[in-house]
């Protein structure tokens, strides 16, 4: 039997994978709904601007080319801070285009207007639609008079000149005969986008691709116009980013998630997440260096903690403590392949996030860790007594021991060996 210390140095270098790669690896859009969506938490807190227009200036790092303002017609402070935030677009010369989010009236509609016109700044007017029968009911109004409000709502933003998303809340829970005919109203009323909204969080990813392949059939009779269709999910039932990537899959042109997936109640799409997959399919061509701090600077702005085992961006995200899997990451990290290390130390690659691989000691460890971690902290990592008897002690710890717990072990260990002799 290979015990974890005998492990091979050569290690074969090819990775297969079972993951079925998409048909067509085009890049897809994705847009930021931070500034929409975390406010709807009932855990977050308001952020100054100057945080607000500090995660504006990240979101262009990472590449993200679109983002949600917010709701102006929300509040005097959400009007502010929409105006702001599209004021820093412009005068930081962003390439990200924005919207406003509005319920289908003139007085939310006008409020985005006034919003694009005092900014400079060609805001997209997202116009909600709960076209659902269980919304519909709930609301008290018909499908004629919802049809009605449409046509008002978006030939208003129309005239104001503004570009128009019908989003169409609780769309997954909505009978095809009804969305067909939705879908195809705002679409004479001229809407550039169609976004297809779970704002339950209701979805499968099998219902997510049959919905999208629906609602695309329906685009087709828009008379020849470049219509963008999009997805908007929610995480009630844990499923948001499963289904955000399964609505890339099909084809959709633009994915809508927040960072962190802050959101009303669940949450949405974690946006690092989402990235992350799309970067590992090849369907992200932008560097994601600055995921860790963007979402640093959210959870701090926002007032959450980011947990310790959050994918990709958690403390412990690339830390490991297990003897057999830390065994292999020694030798990767020992040989200075750090390409190997981080197909050995995760799915996800450190380096992709601008991260190290970090071997902890703790009651699972074996030799290789405390090796490793004396040959990273001044110590002689082939003093083999030294290296058993801190093992001996770590095994009696409940948890991962700290760099200054392993220190003074360390220390003390050295000190009574010298003066035994």
């Amino acid at each position: 039997m290979m015990l974890p210390d005998d492990l091979p140095d050569e290690v074969p270098p090819a990775l297969y994978d079972w993951n079925t790669p998409p048909a067509r690896r085009r890049a897809i859009d994705v847009s930021d709904s931070t500034f929409c969506d975390a406010p709807q938490s009932p855990s977050t807190i308001d952020p100054p601007q100057a945080a607000k227009r500090r995660l504006l200036s990240l979101m262009g790092q990472l590449g993200l080319r679109s983002v949600a303002l917010g709701m102006p017609a929300s509040g005097p402070r959400q009007f502010a801070d929409a105006l702001d935030l599209a004021r820093e677009l412009m005068r930081a010369q962003l390439p990200i285009d924005a919207s406003c989010s509005a319920r289908a009236s003139v007085k939310d509609v006008a409020t985005v207007l006034e919003v694009r016109e005092r900014s400079g700044l060609d805001l997209e007017i997202a116009i909600a639609l709960p076209v659902s029968p269980i919304r519909l009911a709930a609301d008290g109004i018909s499908m004629a008079c919802l049809q009605d409000i449409a046509e008002v709502s978006f030939t208003f933003a129309a005239h104001g000149g503004a570009r128009v998303v019908g989003v169409l809340e609780d769309a997954v829970r909505t009978p095809p005969e009804l969305l067909a005919v939705l879908i195809r109203h705002i679409l004479a009323l001229g809407a550039t986008a169609v976004r297809i909204s779970d704002s339950v969080g209701h979805a499968t990813p099998e219902g997510t691709r049959a919905l999208l392949r629906f609602a695309a059939e329906q685009m087709q009779t828009s008379g020849g116009r470049a219509i963008r269709l999009e997805w908007h999910g929610q995480q009630d039932r844990g499923l948001a980013l499963a289904n955000a990537l399964a609505a890339v899959g099909a084809g959709v042109d633009r994915v809508h998630a927040s960072a962190l997936g802050l959101g009303e109640r669940s949450g949405t799409v974690p946006l690092e997440l989402l990235l992350t997959n799309l970067r590992l399919t090849g369907r992200w061509p932008h560097t994601l260096g600055a995921l860790a701090e963007y979402c640093e600077s959210a959870a701090s702005s926002y007032g959450v903690v980011i947990s310790a085992a959050h994918a990709v961006v958690g403390s412990d995200a690339f830390r490991t403590g297990t003897g057999a899997h830390a065994t292999a990451l020694v030798k990767a990290l020992r040989a200075g392949n750090r390409s190997l290390a981080d197909d050995v130390g995760s799915a996800v690659p450190a380096s992709f996030v601008g991260a190290e691989h970090c071997i902890d000691v703790g009651p699972v460890s074996g030799l290789s860790n405390v090796r490793w971690w004396l040959s990273q902290h001044g110590y002689d990592a082939g003093d083999q007594v030294l290296i058993r008897e801190l093992l001996l002690r770590v095994k009696q710890m409940q948890r991962v021991a700290s760099n200054d717990e392993l220190r003074d072990m360390a220390d003390a260990l050295l000190t009574a060996r010298a003066a035994r002799t």
